[in-house]
């Protein structure tokens, strides 16, 4: 089973600045292109920081308050503060956030989701070793992941049990992208582990499963016990 990475969705044109572009430009670049970030590179094309939306509304917020004695003793929240000083950047250097959470090219999608969603995170550059831009994903790229047919969905499972000890002992249905596994095991270990395989695949809303848990004490004779269940994500093996 091939697991999907970065690479696969992102986005590999990417609109960048200088860190001495203006202001001005910056927002004519994110207004022209439609985009809601802007990453920042120094002279050697390397990233260095990361513009977005928000940086660029502070000067709107806080532009023309001025920072006073006082602010140092009346407990200035840390980013409002930040935003206050950067409400009067001229530059890109001036207003970018920084440092700059990367994800690789060659990362799971999986890892990058759950990096994102934990972070709070509506994009991540994606550069090389170099830490040079080779493209951006967004949580939009990430849901192209999830345009999956039925039929794409289960085969993808079929693909994955088949590199473990269950393949083709467990059957494979999908509908709406909920995956419905029956058959066999041997242990009831191994239910979690067959529901596993399942949600590797990317695009899986839910898995099911209805499987029967030993073996047969004589021809004909169903034995084992019944593992019936709606499972959420399992954790990391």
């Amino acid at each position: 089973m091939r697991t999907l990475r970065v690479g696969d969705v992102m986005t590999s044109r990417v609109v960048a600045v200088t860190v001495a572009t203006p202001f001005r430009d910056v927002v004519d670049l994110m207004l022209r292109h439609e985009i809601s970030s802007v990453p920042v590179v120094d002279d050697e094309g390397g990233l260095v920081g990361l513009i977005s939306e928000a940086d660029v509304l502070s000067k709107q917020a806080y532009g023309g308050r001025r920072r006073s004695v006082l602010d140092g003793f009346s407990g200035l929240a840390k980013r409002e503060l930040r935003d206050l000083i950067r409400s009067r950047g001229r530059t890109a250097r001036e207003i970018m956030s920084a440092p700059v959470e990367t994800a690789l090219v060659d990362e799971p999608l999986r890892a990058v989701a759950r990096r994102m969603l934990e972070n709070r995170l509506k994009h991540l550059v994606v550069v090389d070793d170099a830490r040079r831009i080779i493209g951006i994903v967004s949580r939009q790229d990430l849901l192209r992941a999830f345009d999956r047919t039925d039929s794409e969905l289960a085969a993808g499972v079929v693909d994955a049990l088949a590199t473990s000890e269950y393949g083709g002992r467990v059957a494979v249905t999908v509908d709406g992208g909920v995956v419905t596994l029956e058959g066999k095991v041997l242990r009831m270990e191994d239910v979690a582990s067959v529901c596993w395989y399942a949600w590797t695949v990317p695009g899986v809303v839910d898995v099911v499963y209805h499987l029967t848990v030993g073996t047969p004490m004589e021809p004909g004779d169903a034995g084992g016990a019944r593992a019936d269940s709606t499972p959420g994500p399992p954790l990391d093996r």
